[in-house]
């Protein structure tokens, strides 16, 4: 254990970066890893649309392995996992399946035993499989093993009865595999009688348990998992809406649990919005408005209104870095443009974002520009509405990204991060904003860092090539929130 230790914290160790542009700020393999493990690319752009995940992007991530730190790399992949710092949670199943198929025993060996503990549900379980067999060819390497076998059966097997059913019936199936493909192939033995009554009914279905266990005398905890599948059963063949509702109230079910023509019903969705995790809630806000879910003045504006205002669950979204932004909104024309990944245009998003900035970090500017720079008074007590009103009053031209570097840099104004929300016009001025970046960093003393949001944008670049401390974002959704804050603390 006390190696393991060591070799995590050795992959962590980032030694703070001088102010001048030099061999401080390269990317290392070890943040091109982390880069990778959040989200799916070793180079500087995050981009909101899916990336196909292959050998040709986790370059670093092999040669960890050929160096013989195979095992600092599944320590690196299981503290993204456990402290929710991937944007994605593909790159960090892709880079176990790299690491469980590699010729290192010690490194097949580590990814195999965090299997459950990277593998949280069901879909990722199957996507892990899934990238197992893509790499199979390439890896030259077999696949259902002595190792993957017990990997998989101790995933099922980690869990008691209630849990597992839980997990099995909301996550059915992904990327061509299923439940009964897993405990077939894995030649599972269940550990508890729990265990057992939900393998059969995966394997054999309802019918077949209902009938074993009818005329048997069970314990209290057999009794509700029985009455849960049991539930999950009558779901299916309902179109009572009533009953719906009731198997939703009385067994905690989810809509993955329900048809498609159950959710075309408004009492369901407030059924189902009552437990509604808020992840799920900000996906969905959308149909619940198009559904009439959500009317003015209604209770379900009050559940949706009182979740969101809930410190706890909002606390990864809203905890202060503790760092000095100086945050710049573009107010050219052309934000009127949706942002990739939103229904939302490019303005309303950076007037939220100014709102999130204002209202959590102390040490924060607020400026607008286009060709040129001026103060953007946005105040914590501030409405959206309002927010944007001042943005509309200041005067429109070209974009310029590099002026919020210039304008510190004039004002003497002390920086650790600056963040750029512009739509798909990232630079029309006669100093590269990686330029202006730099020459901050010399005549502040200050290691800052730059994020350009390229929000309607399928792909640009400014981020310096081999520059940790530069990042592009193309388009804008919940992953980039993750991406901007373990950037910012420097845990990426």
């Amino acid at each position: 254990m006390e190696v393991e230790e060591s070799q995590a914290q050795s992959l962590n160790e980032m030694p703070e970066p001088s102010c001048a542009s030099g061999a401080s700020w390269h990317l290392t393999d070890t943040t091109r890893l982390q880069h990778f493990l959040c989200f799916g690319s070793e180079g500087s752009t995050y981009h909101v649309k899916e990336q196909k995940l292959g050998f040709e992007n986790a370059e670093a991530l092999l040669r960890l392995i050929e160096e013989g730190r195979g095992c600092e790399v599944v320590e690196e992949i299981k503290a993204f996992s456990q402290e929710g710092r991937a944007a994605k949670q593909e790159p960090l199943l892709f880079a176990l399946a790299v690491c469980s198929q590699c010729s290192d025993a010690k490194t097949k060996q580590a990814a195999f035993k965090a299997v459950p503990e990277v593998c949280c549900i069901p879909t990722h379980l199957f996507t892990f499989i899934q990238f197992k067999k893509d790499l199979k060819e390439g890896m030259k390497c077999g696949m259902w093993g002595r190792a993957l076998r017990k990997a998989v059966a101790d995933w099922y097997n980690g869990k008691n009865g209630m849990a597992l059913a839980l997990a099995v019936t909301k996550n059915k199936q992904r990327s061509g595999w299923s439940h009964k493909d897993l405990l077939r192939l894995s030649h599972l033995k269940p550990a508890s009688e729990g265990i057992a009554i939900v393998t059969k009914y995966i394997t054999k279905g309802w019918k077949d348990v209902e009938e074993a266990y009818k005329q048997k005398a069970v314990s209290a905890e057999t009794e509700k998992l029985l009455k849960y599948l049991e539930a999950v059963e009558k779901v299916k063949h309902t179109k009572d809406e009533l009953e719906i509702i009731h198997l939703i109230e009385e067994y905690g079910l989810v809509r993955e649990h329900l048809l498609t023509n159950h959710l075309k019903s408004k009492e369901v969705w407030k059924a189902l919005l009552k437990e509604m995790p808020i992840s799920v809630l900000l996906r969905n806000l959308g149909k619940l408005a198009a559904n009439s879910v959500l009317e003015p003045r209604g209770s379900e504006v009050a559940i949706v209104c009182e979740k969101l205002r809930n410190e706890k669950l909002l606390k990864k979204t809203l905890e202060p870095t503790g760092k000095r932004f100086v945050i710049a909104v573009d107010v050219s024309g052309s934000m009127t443009q949706k942002v990739l990944g939103s229904v939302l245009n490019a303005s309303t998003v950076a007037a939220v974002m100014c709102m999130v900035v204002a209202r959590t970090e102390k040490d924060s500017q607020i400026v607008a520009f286009s060709h040129e720079i001026v103060p953007c008074p946005v105040t914590a007590d501030m409405t959206l509405p309002q927010v944007l009103v001042k943005m509309y009053e200041i005067p429109v031209g070209t974009t310029d990204c590099s002026l919020p570097m210039i304008w510190a840099q004039k004002t003497q104004t002390p920086a650790d991060v600056f963040i750029v929300f512009t739509d798909n016009e990232t630079f029309a001025g006669s100093t590269p904003p990686a330029v202006a970046l730099t020459e901050y960093r010399e005549k502040m003393g200050i290691p800052a860092k730059l994020v350009v949001c390229g929000m309607t944008s399928r792909g640009f670049t400014i981020a310096g090539t081999d520059d940790r401390g530069m990042l592009d974002i193309c388009g804008f959704d919940t992953g980039a929130l993750d991406v901007i804050r373990n950037f910012t603390l420097d845990l990426i």
